[in-house]
């Protein structure tokens, strides 16, 4: 401008000037660019493991924790390796069939025996019949009972019938004797036994008498009145017939035949607890086998038979017959695979008590065989190899707790930044797949940590989603969000720390969700936890920071001669982040020295729409007014950086979205005024 007004002024003149004497000074603006910063969000948050975004270009930080918790069967239930349970039957009595025999004596036999000669010599007339009065008159007979040789009886009673075929009535008292050993076994009284066919009975028992194979009848007392002066028909054949016959006889001790008879029928129970509070109901047996043991010392043949009520193999119950030799020991097993069992038989313990019926038979034998009521069939069970398929019943009340684990989000963003974020829309889910049949209750304990301070989840605790139908998984999902929990505090970033832990408490409720408990031999639970924070958030002193230009060279921007009388530094900014920034520009030496700092002033972002996204970029075009020793030092300056602090919209009130089209430009000039002389 100096150089063309003095132009104009000498164009007026009509003198001659020397031009020696002309003094032309120049006033010039230059003006050239220092530096730009050209950022996206791609530069400030590039995706990593934990920043990703969706398909609409919105941000969201995800963190997921497989396997929080992990549960299986054998964490509930398990059934114990079985002990063998042993038991036995005693034989105990044994019933035998009743016996029978018969003995005549004739009247020559006990007339000759007792010395009554006159009733011999009368033999074949009518005579008067003398009176007796006679004692030990002699034993008679010297036979068994054909179905035992010898029998001990616990039970039973022997009667002696007395048939009389002599003229005359009879009184007679008679020993059931050994005749080997002479021991009397059994007496009997029979009185007046009429003439002629009469009849005397007497009824003796057999408790704890013995019986042996040699058996005779001995008359200790034999009295008749005789028939006085009458005459009778004598005929010393005549017999006086002895009857025995027995009822109900039963042996401790014997060497007899028998008949094939139950001598047991029992019911025992194989105890499958668990140990803890469980109790099983139903047990489904995907392999298993019943074992057995029986040592017998009978002296016969055996027939066992093994019921299991209520079990169900291919829809029919378990049962299975064994035959035991006798004396023998005999050994086996029953296959219970695929066999599902019912454990609440037992009345005492409606659980847990797997039922056994067992009935035993003795076979029946044509042969003496020694019996004694102390002989057993001692047994010895076990459940072998057993594998469940599935239990049902009420697995107990218990709390297991979640290992303690740490979240590591891996925000190396926010190294770039200081300040802090707050999401206004965190979320934590937690997905479920359940195959195991009852209530869990999960208590989760979750924090985040900041010098010292524990920032807690305070969220609700869930039923976890369980099948109720045996063989189904469920899968489905809990959460936790800003409407159930205090979950925006936990994630107003950054935090020391972020970890988590809790209990999950099985059957926490039975009043509310009963006891009817089931598991496969494959069931089991896990939790995958997931933490999702999209970036509609809150910030408040943000900082950052990013060169604008290095190793400049400006000290010789000036032309030749001039003068530096002053400076502008032009800033323009076109930004659609949705942040308020204050920015200021540091100018170093070449040892990286600050030699100036100057404040641009406030960046103001757009106004957000009502989901919080700047949808139109804001232009801001600022300068700043240097002196000469301010545009001397920035024209010396090797190294410009450009700070600021940044808050979300409305100073850091309003939730806004970020954006990955999100980006700040900011371009840096100056502008000198110099003055030289032409």
């Amino acid at each position: 401008m100096t150089l063309v007004g003095a132009l104009g002024l000498f164009s007026c003149q009509i003198d001659l000037v020397d031009p020696t004497d002309i003094n032309i000074v120049a006033e010039p603006a230059l003006a050239f660019p220092l530096g730009s910063v050209n950022l996206t969000m791609e530069h400030l948050l590039a995706p990593d493991d934990s920043l990703i975004y969706n398909d609409n270009a919105t941000y969201k930080l995800v963190a997921a924790q497989d396997s929080v918790f992990s549960i299986n069967v054998n964490d509930l239930v398990q059934i114990p390796p079985q002990s063998p349970s042993f038991n036995a039957i005693s034989m105990g009595t044994i019933a035998v069939d009743n016996v029978t025999m018969s003995q005549s004596i004739a009247l020559g036999s006990i007339a000759s025996d007792a010395g009554l000669t006159s009733i011999a010599s009368a033999h074949g007339s009518n005579a008067p019949f003398p009176s007796m009065n006679e004692s030990n008159v002699g034993t008679y007979g010297a036979s068994g009972f054909g179905s035992f040789n010898s029998a001990s009886f616990s039970n039973g009673t022997l009667s002696l019938e007395l048939t009389n075929n002599w003229p005359v009535p009879v009184s007679l008292s008679v020993d059931l004797v050994n005749t080997i050993t002479g021991n009397t076994i059994l007496s009997y009284s029979m009185f007046n036994a009429s003439a002629n066919g009469g009849t005397v009975t007497d009824t003796e028992s057999l408790v704890n008498k013995t019986l042996p194979s040699s058996i005779g009848f001995k008359i200790t007392s034999l009295t008749s009145p005789g028939s006085g002066a009458s005459f009778v028909s004598i005929d010393t054949t005549d017999n006086l017939v002895l009857d025995i016959t027995s009822a109900n006889l039963e042996v401790y001790n014997a060497v007899t035949q028998i008949n094939s008879q139950d001598i047991s029928s029992d019911t025992q129970y194989v105890d499958l607890s668990t140990g803890g509070s469980e109790e099983l109901r139903e047990l489904m047996l995907s392999t298993a086998s019943f074992d057995y043991e029986f040592t017998s010392s009978l002296g016969t043949d055996l027939e066992l038979n093994l019921n299991f009520p209520g079990s169900n193999k291919n829809g029919n119950e378990i049962d299975s017959t064994i035959t035991i030799s006798a004396g023998a020991t005999t050994t086996g097993s029953i296959n219970m695979n695929n066999t599902i069992l019912n454990l609440t038989q037992d009345p005492d313990q409606n659980h847990s008590r797997l039922q056994i019926a067992v009935s035993a038979s003795l076979l029946g034998s044509t042969s003496m065989v020694t019996v004694d009521s102390s002989d057993a069939l001692n047994m010895r069970f076990e459940i072998a190899n057993l594998q469940f398929g599935h239990i049902k019943g009420f697995f107990g009340t218990q709390q297991i707790t979640i290992d303690s684990g740490a979240v590591d989000l891996a925000i190396d963003f926010l190294d770039n930044f200081e300040g802090s974020i707050s999401f206004a829309e965190p979320s934590i889910t937690m997905d479920v797949t359940n195959s195991i049949g009852l209530p869990i209750e999960l208590v989760l304990d979750f924090a985040s940590y900041k010098d010292g301070t524990a920032y807690t989840l305070n969220g609700p605790n869930y039923v976890l989603p369980y099948p109720t139908i045996l063989g189904n998984t469920v899968i489905g999902t809990v959460s936790f969000d800003n409407t159930n929990s205090s979950i925006v505090s936990v994630f107003t970033l950054p935090k020391d720390s972020i970890g988590y832990g809790g209990d999950i408490n099985i059957n926490h409720d039975t009043a509310t969700f009963g006891t009817d408990n089931f598991v496969t031999n494959s069931s089991s639970i896990s939790g995958d936890l997931l933490m999702e924070m999209p970036f509609y958030f809150t910030a408040a002193g943000l900082a950052f920071g990013d060169t604008l230009a290095i190793d400049m060279d400006n000290a010789n921007a000036l032309p030749q001669g001039a003068t530096l009388e002053s400076a502008k530094i032009l800033l323009q900014t076109i930004t659609n982040l949705p942040l308020d920034a204050n920015v200021h520009i540091k100018f170093y030496d070449a040892f990286w020295n600050e030699v100036m700092m100057k404040d641009l002033g406030l960046m103001e972002s757009g106004i957000p729409n009502a989901s919080g996204i700047i949808t139109t970029p804001n232009i801001l075009d600022s300068e700043i007014a240097l002196d000469a020793t301010e545009a001397l030092t920035l024209l010396n300056a090797k190294h410009i950086i450009a700070e600021g602090t940044m808050n979300t919209f409305n100073a850091g009130n309003d939730p806004v979205k970020l954006r990955t089209n999100a980006t700040l430009k900011l371009d840096l000039g100056v502008q000198l005024q110099v003055k030289y002389e032409l």
